[in-house]
């Protein structure tokens, strides 16, 4: 599967004297935006053993991405998690706080961010077995952002193509760890 990116402007907001509070600052916004992008990556582990490491989610999460990062990691239950995020994007902290549902049977999980740039937005996550030893992720991103100014067709493509660059590089590095840490167990 390859990148299919989405995207559509709302806006303005029924009040465009609105506030919106991104979780880090408050801003006014006049549109809000989503962006649907999607891709694959492919794990040379097992599906079920690609859900286990990819759900585990630890503060060295960040640096395995390629970024600098903290994070602090709450189990509600077994199947809940709240995910509280800071990242420093050119020097910045953003701070993220985020609902993952795991659904172990259908080796999926569901990324909600609940405050942040991004707030409202959901990540799908479906790990699908690919043969003997290996699995892919199906990912989809409905990223929800608020900008002061209503972007262009232009931009809001441009902005769903860097996204799912993005994304792609970092997930790439997670499959690179994971295979390295899960490939030295197996020795």
């Amino acid at each position: 599967m390859g990148p299919l990116p989405r995207y559509f402007c709302v806006g303005p907001p029924a009040d465009a004297s609105e506030t919106l509070n991104s979780g880090v600052a408050s801003f006014r916004s006049v549109a809000v935006v989503t962006i649907r992008y999607e891709f694959s990556q492919r794990f040379r582990v097992p599906a079920a053993q690609a859900f286990k490491w990819l759900t585990d989610y630890t503060p060295r999460d960040h640096a395995l991405m390629g970024h600098k990062g903290a994070r602090k990691v709450t189990r509600i239950s077994d199947d809940t998690i709240v995910l509280d995020d800071t990242i420093y994007p050119d020097g910045k902290a953003v701070r993220k706080k985020k609902l993952i549902r795991t659904d172990h049977r259908r080796l999926a999980y569901y990324n909600v961010h609940l405050t942040g740039p991004t707030k409202n937005s959901l990540y799908t996550y479906k790990i699908v077995h690919e043969g003997e030893g290996e699995s892919r992720l199906d990912y989809t991103g409905y990223e929800v952002f608020y900008p002061r100014k209503a972007p262009t067709e232009m931009q809001l493509a441009a902005l769903a193509a860097d996204e799912e660059v993005s994304w792609t590089r970092e997930w790439g590095l997670l499959a690179e760890a994971m295979e390295k840490e899960l490939r030295g167990k197996r020795s």
